[in-house]
């Protein structure tokens, strides 16, 4: 993340009288707060997605300074800091009254980044390019406060183009030519018109039509034009592509676009396609809206927008990779759902399981199911079972209504898949006493209980591979 970084300050409060003094509002303070912004914000918004970030900027060692340079480190962003002359950290400060704005304060200091500190920004990116081991973005910030001309945005794209790493760039200048070689650019609405030389007010067909054919020049890959509510029209050189943003109570758009560009940044740097990585950013930028002042947008964020958007058939029912699986758990404990897990072998479904699924998934609002491996399985049945491989099994457990999430385990027992998730209630059938559930112990350390359920009786997956026919009054 390479741009003009600054400190976002907010000072909440009440107003409930007029000032004798003047006619202006009297602010009853309740809090004073500092959060990353800029360029900084697009850092920890990155961070904040799981991807290991380091951010470039100038900021100065004043006290607005080292509270950034605190700030950075609680995200886990690295922080190379480039020097441009005396200029002290930007600062906005934002006064609050409940959730309006009454007025912000700008400290700043826009003087150019002098040759020394362009050549320190280049060396920090080689650098940093050169230690990767895994997918990387570059992203380039611009907030027109001096950090970046037009020459160094060059030998940035030229730098990431060298290492083959792809260029997104959040846009403040008049000029579309100066982000030449950019995979993706970032303007809202406003911005685009402005650089493609338009007066328009509002996104019709035909003003994006001259955004289009003016801006996506050679050199550019994508266009990216937030529309604000009504979406993000994503331009390519063969198609135009309009993503909606999901209907939401709009709280502050204060750094929407950090968390879109964010979005967009780690979603092509874990190779989705360009189309892929906006809707990813735009789902960022509406979260972000939906909160006020500068606000941090999470993977567990994204995953529960999915989950919430998502129609039932689309949800990933059938999860192997525990990682995954502990985050979605995460996310719906995180909204404050109970989750419940049971496990089993499960190799002819009957109605036995059923009734005790069923019943678990009464006890909480997430069910998750783990399934004996085949080769589990066979040390705890026998060499003859499973009669049906865990793929099979798996896919008819994940068509039950009452569970939401499957999953498999290799070892003897759950006990290690119980505490990746760490569910809120473990639930075993009446061939067990709570003190012989495995992961019980466990549980108690994080406030789990133990559930058991009657089991029916006479119903067992061996009996039915026995042609044995169950009868029950």
């Amino acid at each position: 993340m390479i741009g003009d970084a600054m400190l976002d300050r907010y000072v909440d409060g009440a107003v409930n009288r007029i000032s004798p003094e003047a006619p202006i509002p009297v602010l009853q303070v309740r809090q004073d707060r500092s959060v990353a912004g800029g360029a900084a914000n697009a850092a920890v918004n990155i961070a904040a997605l799981g991807a290991h970030t380091t951010l470039i900027a100038s900021w100065a060692p004043d006290a607005s300074g080292r509270e950034l340079d605190r700030i950075l480190a609680e995200a886990g962003v690295v922080s190379a800091r480039i020097r441009r002359g005396d200029a002290p950290t930007i600062e906005k400060l934002r006064v609050v009254a409940g959730q309006q704005q009454i007025v912000r304060l700008d400290r700043e200091d826009t003087t150019a980044l002098d040759g020394d500190g362009a050549d320190d920004v280049i060396a920090a990116l080689a650098s940093a390019l050169d230690e990767r081991s895994r997918a990387t973005a570059v992203v380039i910030s611009d907030y027109a406060k001096g950090m970046l001309d037009a020459e160094l945005v060059a030998r940035i794209v030229d730098v990431a183009q060298r290492h083959s790493v792809p260029v997104i760039v959040d846009p403040k200048s008049d000029d579309i030519a100066k982000y030449r070689g950019a995979a993706v650019v970032k303007p809202n609405f406003a911005e685009a018109s402005q650089m493609a030389g338009l007066a328009a007010t509002a996104p019709d067909e035909e003003s994006l039509d001259v955004i289009a054919r003016r801006l996506l020049v050679d050199g550019i890959g994508a266009l990216a034009v937030s529309l604000s509510a009504i979406g993000v029209e994503v331009i390519e050189a063969h198609s135009r592509t309009r993503i909606p943003t999901r209907a939401r109570l709009v709280s502050d758009v204060s750094g929407a676009g950090d968390s879109m560009i964010a979005g967009i940044a780690v979603g092509l740097a874990s190779g989705m396609t360009i189309l892929q990585a906006v809707q990813v950013g735009n789902m960022a930028a509406g979260i972000a809206c939906g909160r006020p002042g500068t606000a941090v947008v999470t993977a567990a964020d994204l995953l529960n927008e999915l989950l919430v958007e998502s129609a039932p058939e689309d949800r990933p029912g059938t999860i192997e990779d525990w990682d995954e699986l502990s985050q979605l758990v995460a996310v719906e404990k995180a909204a404050g759902k109970r989750v419940v897990f049971a496990n089993g072998v499960f190799d002819l479904l009957h109605a036995g399981h059923v009734s005790l699924l069923k019943e678990a998934r009464g006890l909480g609002d997430v069910l998750v199911v783990g399934v004996n491996s085949d080769a589990s399985t066979s040390r705890l049945k026998g060499p003859s079972r499973p009669l049906q491989p865990q793929a099979d099994r798996m896919a008819v457990l994940d068509a039950v209504r009452y569970v939401d999430f499957v999953t498999v385990f290799e070892q003897d027992t759950p006990r290690e898949l119980i505490r990746a998730i760490q569910p809120d209630v473990i639930v075993k059938g009446s061939d067990y006493r709570p003190d012989e559930v495995v992961g019980g112990d466990d549980a108690k350390a994080w406030g789990g209980t133990v559930h058991i359920v009657s089991l029916l009786d006479g119903v067992s997956t061996t009996r039915l591979s026995q042609g044995q026919q169950v009868r029950r009054g």
